[in-house]
Formats: structure tokens, sequence, C-alpha cells
């Protein structure tokens, strides 16, 4: 993990980590003149961006009827009060999500998109301080789409990385606040690994109550069918990835990355399978040894692990880019912002491939794990020869 202000130091301290910053900077603030666009088109004439399906969520919540969030067509209908033209934006979130959105819709879709959009990258921006100072956190190419779109991105993130950040000094309240993905359970997927393998026991009881609490919460307030209305609302998604509703680019998994190549879908979802394992097998590794690089490889891993993943949950990968920063890999860097933002030039008719978040996030682990791997292997021919 790369304390954020010995990297502050180091960058006053040394040209050479002088323009790694400038162009840091540079891109970061490319993302926000970027927002600020997106805050401004909506306000003329508000578009289909994926904040709607929260807004519209929320707004069914408020009128006393939460479980309608996960009836596509009724939810759809409070869709098109703001964008008539709207695409398909279900709500497949888990009930304790609509605890967060609600509140975003008792203003205005317009000033909502705002609001959650300053609200969510500010926490994530300070979530990731102890990882890497805020030119960095925003050049993160994942970034810019969430400043466009309004997603899930900078919340997640910066729970996940909170929480990580304080695992040293508050183990139970880092526990608590990564139980808080339940929001968004396939970005958890490693977690119980990691703190079962790291010992992390007063983290595991803090998830256990957050989740617990948040959960209940939900019931409490929305009631089971909204919990019925979740389950019955999964297997639809299931379907749009059997009948190949969405393009395969927009997806960021290797499962999506072979599909797009055509690869017969039992084939893919083996692949996708096997990589999760060797990368669920490399952070319990990580995390047991307590390797010093361990949050970098939880964070790439993450990104392996389910097949439905989008291109703004890469926002994970400002771990590795960091722990690039803070060694002086910057062929490393730039490789890995490089596929970071090609999925986002896709959006602008300039890439046409696969996406290739999932090749950033394997290079991410390869490069943190090398010098284990050849240390250990040094270590076992050096007794060998002894």
């Amino acid at each position: 993990m790369t304390d954020a202000s010995a990297d502050d130091e180091r960058a006053t301290g040394s040209n050479r980590l002088g323009l790694p910053r400038t162009i840091a900077t540079g891109f970061g603030l490319l993302s926000v003149a970027f927002g600020i666009w997106g805050f401004w088109t909506n306000f003329v004439g508000p578009i289909g961006v994926d904040f709607v399906s929260f807004w519209a969520a929320g707004k069914l919540t408020l009128a006393g009827h939460a479980s309608a969030a996960y009836d596509i067509a009724v939810h759809r209908h409070v869709e098109q009060t703001v964008v008539p033209h709207v695409g398909l934006l279900p709500f497949p979130y888990p009930p304790p999500f609509l605890i967060a959105v609600t509140p975003f819709a008792l203003a205005p879709f317009t000033w909502a998109f705002v609001i959650w959009i300053v609200i969510t990258c500010i926490f994530y921006v300070l979530s990731a301080r102890s990882f890497a100072p805020w030119p960095y956190a925003l050049a993160n190419p994942p970034g810019l789409l969430n400043f466009l779109i309004g997603q899930t991105g900078f919340l997640t993130s910066g729970l996940f990385l909170a929480g990580l950040a304080l695992l040293q000094p508050a183990p139970f309240v880092a526990g608590a606040i990564l139980g808080l993905l339940i929001i968004k359970p396939q970005l958890a997927l490693l977690l119980p690994v990691a703190m079962l393998a790291g010992r992390q026991w007063r983290a595991i009881a803090g998830a256990i109550l957050s989740i617990s609490l948040a959960l209940l919460t939900a019931f409490a307030l929305f009631g089971l069918d909204a919990y019925r209305s979740f389950l019955h609302i999964l297997p639809t998604y299931v379907g749009y990835m059997r009948n190949n509703s969405w393009e395969w680019i927009e997806l960021a998994s290797p499962f999506a990355f072979l599909r797009y190549l055509n690869v017969a879908p039992a084939i893919a979802l083996a692949a996708q399978m096997f990589v999760a394992s060797v990368a669920a097998l490399v952070t319990f590794i990580a995390w047991w040894r307590n390797w010093e690089e361990k949050i970098a490889i939880l964070a790439a891993a993450t990104l392996l692990m389910s097949p439905y993943l989008l291109t703004y949950d890469a926002l994970l990968l400002i771990v590795p880019a960091a722990l690039c920063v803070a060694r002086k890999w910057w062929w490393r860097l730039t490789l890995l912002w490089v596929l970071s933002a090609l999925p986002i030039v896709h959006f602008y008719g300039l890439y046409e491939g696969p996406n290739t978040i999932p090749v950033a996030a394997l290079l991410s682990i390869s490069f943190v794990a090398a010098p284990h791997v050849n240390r250990r292997i040094a270590d076992r021919l050096g007794y060998a020869i002894a």
C-alpha cells in the first residue's frame, strides 16, 4: 500500500516524478471537465445516463413502492418521465442499495445527478488518498465513465479503498465499511478469502455486523416483497448474458473478452472460472504470507471474479497503478493506463476490439507477484546448489 504523504514527498522531490504527476493532473482535470460537460448536457436536456435508473428506483421507493423498482416495465415508465427514449436500464441492485439512492430522488433528476456525482467522487478521492494522491485517482480512465453516466464506481470503489485503508488502524471499522459492499456483492467475492487468509478476525466481525444491519434495515423499510422482487429479476440478467443483449465490449470480465472473440459460451465460462480460481489462489497466498502488495493483488483479482462486471468498476485498478508510481514502473503504468482507457475510447468510435480491463487486471497481478515468484525460485535453486 502506498502512503499518500510519502508519495507527495517523492513527487515534489524528484524530477523523474514531476512529469508523470503533471500528466496525471492533466488527465484528472480533463475527467472533471468531461463531468462538468455531462452536467450541462443533462441540464439542457436529460439523456439516458445510467443514474436515471437509480433516480427512478428512488422515486418508486419514496412513493411506497420499493418492490416496483425491480419491475422492469414500471421502473422504465418512471425513467421515461425524465428521458422518453431511454434505453433498457433496469435496477438489479439488492434492497440495501435503495437506502443509498432514495434520498437523491428527493431532488429533480438533473440536480440529483450532479449531487450524486459530486458526493460519490469526493468520497472516492478521499478514500484513494491512502493509496494515491488525487491526480492519479482521477486520471484513472474508468473515472471518466463514472463522471459521464453517474454509475456506482465512485461509491463502491470508495467503500473498497476506505475499508482496506483502515484495516490496520481500525480493523472492526474497516470490516464494517467493507460489509457495505453488499450493495454490489460481485465486488466483494474475494474479501472473505483475503480476510480469512490474513487472519483479520475483527474485520470479519465488523463485516458480518454491517451486512446484517444493512439487510435488516432494508427489510424493515421495504419489506419482504422487495427481496422477492430482487431475486426475481436476477435470472433476467442471466438471460441477457446468455442472449448477447449487451455489446461484449461493455462488460469487463474474462468471459466477455472471450465472447467478443466468438468463443463458445461454455468454453468462455470455463475460462472465467479458471482465471477466477487462479486469482483467488494468488490472493490467498498474498494475504496469508502478508505480502506488502497484498491489497494491490486483491484489487486487481476482484475484477476477475465475476462474469458480470462493467468498465466503470475498474476504478479499483488505482491500487496497482499507485504501486507502479511508487516503484517507478513507468512502462507498466503506461500499459495499465492504455488497457484501462481503450474500453472508454470505444464509446467515441476510436477503438474496436474486446474490453481490455481483464488483461489489465491479469497484468497487474503478474507485475506484483513476479518478484515473489522469482525470489522463491532463486531460493530453491540456491538451496539445490548448496
